[in-house]
């Protein structure tokens, strides 16, 4: 459910960001905000999804203030929210571990150990489909779990397709507003 929050939510708020004007720019936004938070909003399982949901929210919001701040142009835009989210995910983290409410290292490990289970899951699914895989078994659940890299990957796809959406609703997408601007 998390890669729909990865397109949903920042749509909706590139969308707000570009002013709206017609009730079908409303009524996208309005969808596409609504979609994203419902399944934010559904009870996740564990540390993984936790941070995951963390992430999106972070995410979101440094993408698109910084589409309304700076002149929008999507991968440096989309690279800077992905270091100010890290960013912002760390402090969350450690401000959790500081105020007694866990310790920094073993949410970290947790999630590791999260990511890996989740990895093994999937790949045992595809070696039962295709038994010949069976070899690639192990270095793909090794690839599959770092999840810092697949978290990013996700988020730059989900980011793309968002940009791309809100440049085909809008009647003045961001991106215009910066050159018309200048």
């Amino acid at each position: 459910m998390a890669p729909v929050s990865f397109v949903a939510l920042p749509f909706a708020g590139l969308l707000i960001m570009a002013r709206p004007r017609s009730r079908g720019e409303w009524l996208a936004a309005a969808v596409s905000g609504g979609a994203g938070i419902a399944l934010l909003a559904v009870r996740g399982q564990g540390s993984l999804d936790a941070l995951s949901r963390g992430w999106i929210v972070l995410v979101t919001l440094a993408f698109v203030v910084g589409a309304k701040l700076r002149p929008p142009v999507f991968w440096p835009l989309a690279l800077r929210a992905c270091l100010y989210a890290a960013v912002g995910l760390l402090l969350l983290v450690n401000l959790r571990a500081v105020s007694g409410l866990g310790v920094g290292g073993a949410v970290w490990r947790e999630v590791q150990w999260e990511a890996t289970r989740s990895a093994s899951r999937v790949v045992r699914y595809v070696v039962e489909v295709v038994p010949g895989l069976y070899p690639a078994f192990e270095p793909a659940v090794r690839l599959l779990a770092v999840w810092p890299l697949w978290l990013v990957l996700e988020t730059l796809a989900g980011l793309a397709l968002a940009w791309r959406a809100h440049g085909l609703i809008a009647r003045t997408p961001l991106s215009q507003v910066a050159v018309l601007n200048h």
